[in-house]
């Protein structure tokens, strides 16, 4: 009986609490607070409760750990955020699979239990079950067909994610702002493919980018193959690295790519293939529209001289692989 009313007190001492915390979170704006405060309370004194399962009391603390975080990004925002968009984007993720877990077994908990209940209260509940658990089997038959019509081009049933490169164009603006050029996918489709199924191990590739903006076909081998290039995402990569001067480190990556596909100097060209240990370089569409015409013609000379050989070539795109040796031996006798 004492431990009874002892897990009693402790259960009204946390709802107090909570409530106290609850009311003076409301009023400095976080709404969040209004919903996930008392029923974290409720789950501590549900977790609290005398002779709780063990295996209650840990889907109890999946629920209160879910709750948490999602009350934890209304304070705390990681520094750099764009707001706190990513905050809660990347914590949300947890807790929604904290919920799920929670929730599959408190369900299983609650029809369990619902055999013991009286026949109206069991239609009360399964009714609007049934209606929820149908609505969401509707999400894969509706949503498929509208994801699927989501593509740069009309394309069959498929499950290979690359196929409307095959068909697709796209119209690319040069950087500089003056003219731009169409650029056939199918091209960079064969590129992709012979990296997938020629190049061992994880070299470093070198690949034309579009600047300033993010949102267009840059990083396209880098994703496609999973092989590292000299620079992913740039914004991204700076809002990881957010301590100076790792940001313009990563800026300065985005100068040398553009550099290494604008300039003639083919020492400074080979200056940034060693510098970056980059093993293959493309050149197709995007590297076309965004560099100096008199930049290309260097690997035409870096061929001859053997820097560079032609791994494989289409129609409107090629892959240069670097011979190492012969470069190490240029650069040393340049030196010299």
């Amino acid at each position: 009986m004492r431990g009874r009313q002892n897990a009693v007190g402790a259960a009204v001492v946390v709802f107090i609490l909570a409530g106290l915390l609850t009311a003076a979170l409301g009023m400095a704006d976080y709404q969040a607070a209004l919903i996930a405060l008392p029923l974290l309370a409720w789950s501590a004194a549900l977790f609290l409760r005398p002779h709780q399962s063990l295996s209650m009391r840990f889907m109890l603390a999946l629920i209160g750990l879910a709750l948490s975080l999602t009350l934890a990004v209304e304070i705390v925002v990681v520094g750099g955020d764009i707001g706190r968009q990513n905050t809660v984007f990347k914590f949300y993720i947890q807790a929604w699979l904290l919920w799920s877990v929670a929730g599959g077994a408190a369900f299983s908990c609650l029809f369990r239990a619902s055999r013991q209940w009286k026949r109206g209260l069991r239609v009360l509940w399964y009714a609007p079950c049934i209606l929820l658990f149908g609505i969401a089997g509707l999400y894969p038959i509706m949503a498929t067909p509208a994801r699927a019509l989501d593509r740069m081009t009309d394309l069959p049933p498929t499950l290979n994610g690359l196929d409307y490169m095959k068909r697709a164009t796209h119209w690319e603006s040069a950087s500089s702002g003056d003219g731009g050029d169409f650029i056939d996918f199918s091209v960079d489709y064969e590129l992709i493919r012979w990296m997938q199924e020629n190049i061992i191990g994880s070299p470093v590739i070198m690949e034309g980018r579009r600047y300033p903006s993010e949102y267009q076909w840059n990083g396209r081998f880098a994703i496609t193959t999973g092989l590292p290039s000299v620079l992913g995402w740039n914004y991204h990569q700076r809002q990881q690295r957010t301590l100076d001067p790792l940001p313009r480190w990563v800026e300065q990556r985005d100068w040398n790519i553009r550099m290494f596909y604008d300039t003639a100097d083919m020492d400074i060209a080979v200056d940034i293939i060693y510098h970056y240990d980059v093993k293959y370089i493309v050149h197709s569409g995007l590297e076309r529209v965004h560099s100096d015409p008199a930049g290309r013609e260097k690997f035409e000379d870096m061929v001859e001289r053997g820097l560079l050989s032609v791994a494989y070539a289409v129609d409107g795109g090629v892959i240069y692989q670097v011979d190492e040796a012969a470069l190490l031996h240029y650069i040393v006798e340049r030196n010299s």
